[in-house]
């Protein structure tokens, strides 16, 4: 008899977000792997959602998709309070109306939820025998003076509602889950327990890899820099902007070509707007990307692209993942990448590349030329990597991982 597994996100109301592709990925892994694989959504779920799913749409509320919603009186002070009385509520239900679930994986846990988890997993009768809580934010804060993060004051909430756990962690009920090196010890040290590594997993064809990982380093005379994803202020597109433009100032007969997608403005800290400018739009050896971008279309400019750019700032990115950055490391593309945080624990464990300071544009120019000079050694590096990365993040992993 197949064990049932229910993946539960409130947040699955769309095609927009990157739920439905991850939650897709683990839920047809697992059915690869003997499992009855349930999905709780958003009651507005779309009909795709439904249909690829046959989901169950009972969630009302979402932390993530109600952020920027009107709030209750000082719901600010007591929200977490709430929206776990809600969660509750909804999964008391959920649990009694469907049939015994062997194990549950909740893919975006957030202190509002800990409460409902804590109540479901001590005292409904009709529970999971087990529950992967997974937390895709850390609880620290990156201090860029100390090149190090520190848990503001209000993490002492996530801290007690932590150690609530305790004894259903020690019992084998709960097992809590982060995706990179950085938040798992961020959070041992706030709650002093164990937190489970899990990768991200990317489904990868097998026999579509880029021309450079299929015939080895080549030389290259005009290299093809490439930084894909909406452009932000977090991912260092300004930091890149201002390379380009210096670079091609600087050096006017330089044999590369940069390709950056910039759909729209973004917003700087100080309130201005950083827009691609007149050098990127007009050059000839830039191309800007002003839309989003499909798989098919994504995969084919995956297999023109020499280096992956990920000039991404630390104050949001130390302990968070880049799935660009697993894409790249699983086609063999070298990278330039912030150092200090996960993008140079991924390129040092499963690709090849050249770090860069964080926030640094000089740094980050001189990573340009230096990588434009010796592609083939980098691009050898990253064929050598290649198949490890893939070996890693692969669905069929992370599976492994998450159901035993």
């Amino acid at each position: 008899m197949a064990k049932r597994l229910l993946i539960v996100e409130e947040a699955l109301r769309d095609l927009k977000a990157h739920w439905f592709e991850y939650i897709k990925t683990i839920r047809n892994s697992a059915i690869k792997s003997g499992w009855e694989v349930d999905v709780a959504s958003n009651v507005n779920a779309a009909p795709e959602i439904v249909k690829e799913f046959s989901a169950l749409p009972v969630f009302e509320h979402s932390r993530y998709l109600d952020n920027n919603k009107s709030k209750l009186p000082g719901e600010r002070h007591y929200g977490f309070i709430l929206h776990s009385m809600r969660t509750q509520k909804v999964l008391k239900a959920l649990f009694k109306a469907q049939k015994p679930y062997d194990d549950v994986f909740v893919p975006t846990v957030l202190v509002h939820h800990l409460l409902a988890w804590y109540y479901i997993m001590s005292f409904d009768s009709n529970r999971a025998k087990h529950v992967t809580l997974f937390f895709v934010t850390n609880p620290g804060v990156w201090d860029a003076s100390k090149n190090k993060a520190f848990f503001p004051k209000s993490t002492v909430i996530l801290k007690y509602l932590l150690k609530l756990f305790d004894g259903l962690v020690k019992a084998g009920k709960v097992t809590f889950a982060v995706e990179t090196k950085g938040a798992k010890a961020e959070f041992e040290t706030l709650s002093g327990l164990p937190f489970k590594l899990l990768p991200h997993p990317v489904p990868f064809e097998q026999d579509a890899v880029t021309p450079a990982a299929e015939q080895g380093p080549v030389a290259k005379p005009v290299v093809n820099f490439a930084c894909y994803g909406f452009a932000r202020h977090e991912k260092g597109s300004d930091l890149f902007k201002q390379a380009i433009e210096e670079i091609l100032k600087r050096y006017p007969d330089f044999n590369g070509h940069f390709h950056i997608q910039w759909t729209d403005a973004f917003k700087m800290p100080d309130s201005s707007d950083c827009t691609p400018g007149n050098v990127l739009l007009t050059h000839p050896k830039v191309t800007v990307i002003n839309r989003a971008v499909m798989s098919e279309e994504y995969n084919k400019l995956l297999t023109e692209t020499d280096c992956m750019v990920l000039p991404y700032r630390n104050s949001s990115y130390h302990a968070r993942v880049s799935r660009v950055a697993i894409e790249a490391a699983a086609n063999a593309i070298p990278m330039i990448y912030t150092k200090g945080g996960w993008l140079e624990e991924t390129v040092s464990g499963y690709g090849a590349g050249i770090g860069i300071d964080d926030e640094s544009v000089e740094s980050l120019i001189n990573a340009i030329l230096e990588m434009q000079t010796k592609f083939s050694s980098y691009q050898a590096t990253a064929k050598t990597a290649m198949l490890q990365a893939r070996a890693y993040y692969s669905p069929q992993h992370f599976v492994s991982l998450l159901l035993n």
